[in-house]
């Protein structure tokens, strides 16, 4: 008996542990123990076939405005070519300071302070003539000297344009109205304008800007005044300040 107990105690744990036990045969590792991952449950994967809730359904994505404009003063500057039947092309530039009332509506102080005033070919075509009087034929008109009065824009609409295949350029979309006063060589007249363009957004501060219109201008031709109808073309920039 105390050679069994004597035997036991020179035997150390760490002999006893490492000891091969019986009947223990080793199992296949698992994939989760060889990569070191947890596997994820196949039960939680979403089906195809679920419906969108209903909360989703009518919802939208409006975009915000690409330049906050309300409250802030604007200068435009654009030139004006004329396209019209009367014996003289008009060409006038603009310098329109306005301010936003809102981020839809703009009023602007339309001047004009100088036009360029060149002849059509119908003008040296009739020069060419003799009237009854045997003098040389002539027309007569009035020519543009400077012009004031004053404009509004409503832009209803806003945007975005592609550029390419990978650019972008916002833009807003504006209708417009303006009255203003032509004063001639020989005078004065009216003017109306009902117009459409676009302002594409340069920055934060600045815009291109163009613009088609319909003219209803007040002239004098041949010591006879009297409307006309005339389109213009618009075409320009705009500094947000």
């Amino acid at each position: 008996m105390l050679l069994l107990l004597w035997i036991m105690l020179s035997i150390s744990p760490r002999e006893i542990s490492a000891a091969p036990v019986a009947n223990a045969t080793p199992g296949p590792a698992s994939p989760a123990s060889a990569s070191g991952k947890t596997p994820v449950d196949a039960s939680l994967k979403p089906g195809t076939d679920e419906e969108v809730s209903n909360v989703f359904k009518d919802m939208g994505v409006v975009q915000r405005r690409a330049m906050p404009k309300a409250g802030r003063f604007l200068l435009s500057t654009f030139a004006t070519l004329d396209f019209s039947d009367g014996p003289y092309t008009n060409y006038s530039f603009n310098v329109n300071p306005g301010y936003a009332l809102s981020d839809f509506f703009e009023v602007y102080l339309d001047i004009s302070p100088f036009y360029i005033v060149s002849p059509r070919s119908i003008v040296s075509y009739i020069s060419r003539y003799q009237d009854a009087n045997n003098a040389q034929a002539t027309i007569s008109a009035a020519l543009p000297k400077y012009r004031i009065g004053a404009e509004f824009l409503w832009s209803p609409l806003y945007g975005k344009d592609s550029l390419g295949l990978s650019r972008i350029i916002r833009s807003d979309t504006f209708l417009k109205l303006g009255i203003s006063r032509v004063t001639y060589d020989t005078g004065t007249g009216l003017r109306f304008v009902l117009g459409a363009g676009k302002t594409y957004f340069i920055g934060r501060s600045l815009g291109f800007r163009f613009s088609l219109d319909y003219g209803y201008i007040q002239s004098t031709v041949n010591s006879v005044q009297s409307f006309s109808a005339t389109f213009l073309t618009e075409f320009g920039v705009v500094l947000y300040m």
